[in-house]
C-alpha cells in the first residue's frame, strides 16, 4: 500500500510541474505577443517548456495506467477469492 501511495505523490509532484510550466508558458506567450520582435530566446524557451509538458504527460499517463491495472488485477484476485468461499 505505501507503494501506491508513493506512486500518487509522485504523479501529484509531476502535476504541480506541469502547472508551473503551463505558468511560465503563459508569461512567455505574454512576452511575445507584447514585443513587435520577439527574442528567439523565448521561443527556444517556449519550445522546451511545451517538450517538457508533453513528456510529463505522458510518464504520469503511464504511471495511472500501471496503478489502474494493478488495481483491475487487484479485483480479479478478491472476486475470485470471495467466488472460492
Amino acid at each position: 500500500m505505501d507503494g501506491f501511495f508513493h506512486q500518487v505523490e509522485e504523479i501529484r509532484s509531476s502535476i504541480a510541474r506541469i502547472a508551473q510550466h503551463v505558468e511560465d508558458v503563459k508569461k512567455n506567450h505574454s512576452i511575445i505577443l507584447s514585443a513587435p520582435n520577439p527574442e528567439g530566446k523565448i521561443k527556444e524557451e517556449l519550445e522546451d517548456l511545451n517538450k517538457e509538458i508533453k513528456k510529463t504527460a505522458n510518464r504520469i499517463r503511464g504511471k495511472l495506467k500501471s496503478i489502474e491495472q494493478s488495481c483491475d488485477q487487484d479485483e480479479n484476485g478478491n472476486r475470485t477469492s470471495v467466488d472460492l468461499r
